[in-house]
């Protein structure tokens, strides 16, 4: 029989390789609901002229219990500087689609 500190590290080494997937899927989600907001953003004639910040400079989050993502992108124009507010909808294909 192995020790119980044995299986308690072979536990834990799973539970973390099951997270690091977990991220990488969510990492993705994340990058498909920046793009389409930052295309929204990009078509909205409001913001046409702005310069948008890149994901690493955003606030991306998931919601729990629905399948949106909300992406806050900060820009700046005419010398000032803003927040570009989205929620992306992941739809049954995998896409995501701007509702709001």
């Amino acid at each position: 029989m192995k020790p119980i500190h044995i299986k308690r590290a072979a536990l834990m080494a799973a539970m973390g390789a099951v997270v690091g997937l977990a991220g990488c899927a969510r990492g993705k989600d994340e990058q498909a609901a920046y793009d389409m907001c930052l295309q929204a953003a990009k078509k909205d004639p409001n913001y046409a002229q702005a310069t948008f910040a890149a994901r690493e400079q955003s606030n991306i989050q998931g919601s729990a219990g629905d399948s949106g993502i909300r992406v806050n992108i900060p820009y700046e124009m005419a010398g000032k500087k803003g927040l570009y507010q989205c929620i992306a909808e992941k739809q049954a294909d995998g896409t995501y689609k701007v509702t709001f």
